[in-house]
């Protein structure tokens, strides 16, 4: 059942990482689509946190195939400005090793900021991580903790794989302390 939950995971990243918009038609968008590219650089060379988020979108959605290397430089420099999104995807970046080697231990570390900085992806994220013990130590009870979280901020496939995987192997004392865990944490989360 795990390993079921976990292959939509896996889906719902690639998904999310792979969406691509139609390319250019015609020479005038395709002059535009590099004009915006130029200005976006110069921006983003400047410290512009969104101009390089931009950067690292168009590289994943305009680009076929994706340059997923050029996508994690752009959306690395941005999280390293805390910027929760870049942190989002980096992290799926890390994970799946798309565009870097993979790095569970380093996807981890940016879902970890990104989720206390009140990202619901990355909640989930973390919670799949732990289920797996990718990354990080296998815990149902931090599993489950991350998982009621994202599911409290309102991820309902948080709460379904929580319920569905997680909370059946659990002993009710394991849950009562990751309830504990979730109070706690979620006291830590930036709003």
């Amino acid at each position: 059942m795990l390993n079921k939950i976990f292959k939509k995971f896996i889906f719902c990243k690639i998904f999310f990482i792979f969406v691509i918009i139609n390319n250019a038609s015609n020479s005038q968008e395709i002059r535009d689509l590099e004009k915006s590219i130029n200005e976006l650089t110069a921006e983003a060379n400047q410290g512009n946190v969104d101009a390089q988020y931009s950067l690292g979108r168009i590289a994943l959605e305009n680009k076929n195939p994706p340059d997923h290397s050029g996508a994690a430089y752009w959306f690395r420099i941005a999280a390293e400005s805390n910027h929760i999104e870049s942190q989002e995807i980096l992290g799926a970046l890390l994970f799946s090793g798309l565009g870097v080697p993979p790095n569970p231990k380093e996807a981890y570390i940016w879902w970890k900021k990104a989720a206390l900085s009140g990202s619901v992806k990355a909640q989930a994220s973390l919670g799949v991580l732990y289920a797996l013990g990718s990354g990080v130590e296998k815990s149902s009870i931090h599993a489950y903790k991350w998982l009621t979280i994202a599911a409290f901020f309102g991820n309902k496939n948080a709460q379904v794989q929580r319920d569905e995987s997680v909370a059946l192997q659990m002993t009710a004392d394991e849950i009562r302390t990751a309830q504990q865990l979730v109070e706690e944490t979620i006291k830590n989360i930036k709003k």
